[in-house]
């Protein structure tokens, strides 16, 4: 109740400048209001059906309000006041003058409903797993439940200053806050065990901008300063054995941290050849610090504490970056653009060394520097009959380096990439588009099973060819086909290759001025090919194989709008997708997978708007949805899993709490509204 009542006071005091409008007669005030109640009948425990909403029983609606009078003007906008997912937004001020907004944002992120764990001290720093030497693990009904999910918000806003001048100002604040358990996995007796990360943490964003807005050139300069303050530095947990040895462990979680960032940017028009050249720039600071006591580091908890090297972290980073762009109109029919693109980022952050399982231990290796350069030239000609030809070029450099220079994935890469194009519209009824575009990645090191795929050597392919038709007034169709192909030719112990297609038409008949058919269809495969070396030490048994990933998508709907009478209207709408994918494997030692990435979805959303008078409307609909989710990692889900036979086991081996195990619901949906427009 204290929610519902401090939202319909929030919406009462933004709501306020409108009632000034309205008392002056030159004012002009447009608005809607509307207001709903529904009902729902869904599976409560999968979060999937409102993971990043709130779709409860209750009442919801909105109310968006637009007021002018001279130069003055104001909008405001509430969206689900009260609900888990409310927002507001009030905007106004005076033209040429000064404007200002406000924002106000909740929402919820429902990753798991209804989670249990026999862990204690869920929500706490430290959490404890039930003693492995007791005859058996705690049965369900001890454990304990809870929700893996976070609520976000934020409030700020912003105001500008321009006195009818071309110089204006610009200052703005924002305030983020998160709260609530978030999905996280430790270790226990070497194998995973799920748990919830306590998250509350808050960030505060303040920015100023000063610009001049001229006829020919513009600038401005922005100064932007953030903090992350988070209330939950560390996490530990007691090890289920208890002769473990440390008893205690530990999980240092995200540390506060201050940025600041200093941008500059520049505009020039009407240069000769009809050209506009932007430069901009900016330089960045990201910070932290801490020690071992504020993450309650000891040798009591951790035994490499006492071979540290030092035992404070100071977090040290810079962002540097520049660009500069040219457009141009050199001939009648040629348009040009030319750019640079420049980022560089220095970790000067402290070097930990410690020793552990009897060998030196560095983070050396993971303060990550790099230098991007991006350059290219993009070229476009008007050709007769409607055509126009496109053709271009782009560079891109990365240059990484880590105080050890041991640097993962690769030192550096090379892209040089080339596109071609070509449009056509010389006929009134159709347009079509044709594009290829090429992509050669060179890696400066020899391909081995440590450089993810996505680093080495390859050869991108990829053609797009689209057509849109309209052989009669009545009729519009579209057709579009893509085709890309990615060849990772030195890769080792990972993909080799990756095929993806897809093809997508859709349609929309107006029958009449009453009645509209719509509909599409879509398709995309994807076919992945990888190979993967075995154990060298018993090639026999388990030699090197193959692995094929093939992946099918199907999606197809259809909706129909007709308005029956001058004050009736329906509208229907049907959509469903379907995803079948397996993984092939050419060696006995693995079982082929029938089910990866297998799910379908349906939703289907009927109503009917009858208008009481122009201004007030009614509508009565229906909402079904249902997800059905057959992938393997969701299908025969076992809170306690034996690690070699996939069998419930009593004692201790996996523990699981439920994370994503319920992902399939269905739901039905039925609401009434009054909207009022003015």
């Amino acid at each position: 109740m204290l929610k519902k009542t401090y939202s319909a006071i929030f919406l009462l005091s933004l709501a306020a400048p409108t009632v000034v409008f309205a008392a002056e007669e030159a004012a002009e005030i447009h608005g809607l209001i509307e207001l709903g109640v529904r009902g729902v009948d869904s599976n409560a425990n999968s979060s999937k059906f409102q993971e990043f909403k709130d779709m409860g029983d209750g009442i919801f609606g909105q109310v968006l309000l637009d007021a002018d009078k001279g130069d003055y003007h104001f909008q405001f906008n509430a969206l689900n006041p009260g609900a888990n997912d409310q927002s507001f937004q009030f905007k106004g001020g005076q033209y040429d003058t000064f404007k200002y907004q406000f924002d106000y944002d909740e929402m919820v992120h429902k990753y798991t409903l209804g989670a249990i764990t026999p862990a204690t001290g869920i929500g706490t720093q430290h959490i404890s797993f039930p003693d492995t030497t007791s005859p058996a693990t705690p049965p369900f009904s001890q454990w304990t439940p809870f929700d893996y999910k976070v609520n976000h918000k934020s409030y700020g806003g912003e105001m500008e200053l321009s006195l009818h001048s071309p110089f204006y100002i610009k200052v703005g604040a924002e305030k983020r806050q998160q709260d609530g358990l978030r999905p996280f996995s430790v270790q226990q007796l070497e194998q995973p065990a799920e748990v919830p990360e306590p998250i509350l943490s808050t960030t505060n964003n303040l920015f100023v901008k000063g610009g001049y807005l001229g006829k020919s050139i513009s600038s401005s300069l922005t100064g932007t300063l953030s903090t992350f303050n988070n209330d939950h530095k560390y996490m530990l947990w007691d090890s289920p054995d208890p002769s473990a040895s440390p008893a205690t462990d530990l999980t240092v979680l995200s540390p506060d941290n201050n940025y600041g960032k200093l941008a500059a940017d520049l505009s020039w028009r009407h240069l000769p050849l009809g050209s506009v050249l932007a430069v901009s720039g900016s330089y960045a600071h990201l910070t932290n610090s801490f020690t071992a006591n504020d993450i309650f580091l000891s040798s009591a908890v951790w035994p490499g504490f006492t071979s540290l090297n030092r035992t404070s972290f100071d977090g040290d980073i810079d962002y540097s970056s520049a660009t500069i762009s040219l457009a141009s109109n050199p001939l009648t029919n040629l348009d040009s653009k030319v750019y640079y693109r420049y980022l560089n980022r220095n970790d000067k952050s402290s070097v930990i060394t410690y020793e552990g399982d009897g060998e030196s231990i560095s983070n050396a290796n993971r303060l990550l520097s790099y230098q991007k350069d991006n350059a290219g030239i993009d070229l476009g000609y008007r050709l007769p009959k409607k055509t126009k030809l496109e053709a271009g070029y782009e560079y891109l450099g990365m240059n990484r380096s880590t105080p050890t220079d041991e640097v993962q994935p690769t030192k550096s890469t090379d892209d040089n990439s080339v596109y071609i194009g070509i449009k056509n519209s010389s006929l009134d009824w159709m347009t079509a588009k044709l594009r290829y575009k090429h992509l050669k990645r060179d890696s400066a090191e020899l391909q081995t099973d440590a450089t993810p795929f996505y680093y080495m050597d390859q050869t991108y392919d990829e053609w797009k060819l689209s057509f849109d038709f309209s052989p009669v007034d009545s009729l519009d169709l579209g057709l579009s086909f893509a085709y890309k192909n990615t060849d990772y030719d030195q890769a080792v112990d990972t993909r080799q290759n990756d095929k993806r297609k897809d093809v997508y038409l859709d349609t929309a008949w107006h029958m009449s001025k009453a009645t509209t058919l719509s509909g599409f269809i879509g398709f995309e495969k994807v076919d992945t090919d990888a190979n993967r070396l075995g154990i060298a030490s018993d090639e026999a048994t388990y030699p090197d194989f193959t692995q094929t990933l093939n992946d099918s998508f199907w999606t197809y709907g259809l909706a129909a709008n007709v308005k029956a009478t001058d004050n009736l209207a329906f509208n229907l709408a049907w959509q469903y997708q379907k995803s079948n994918g397996q993984i092939n494997f050419d060696n006995a030692f693995f079982t082929d997978v029938t089910n990866s990435d297998d799910y379908s979805k349906q939703t289907l959303e009927a109503k009917a708007t009858y208008a009481i008078d122009p201004k007030l409307k009614m509508t009565v609909g229906y909402i079904y949805e249902k997800l059905n989710a057959a992938d393997i990692s969701y299908n025969n889900y076992q809170y306690i899993l034996d690690g070699t036979t996939g069998t419930p086991l009593v004692g201790t081996m996996y523990y699981y709490s439920g994370l994503y195990a319920n992902p399939n619901y269905e739901a039905n949906i039925g609401y009434v509204m009054l909207s009022y427009g003015f």
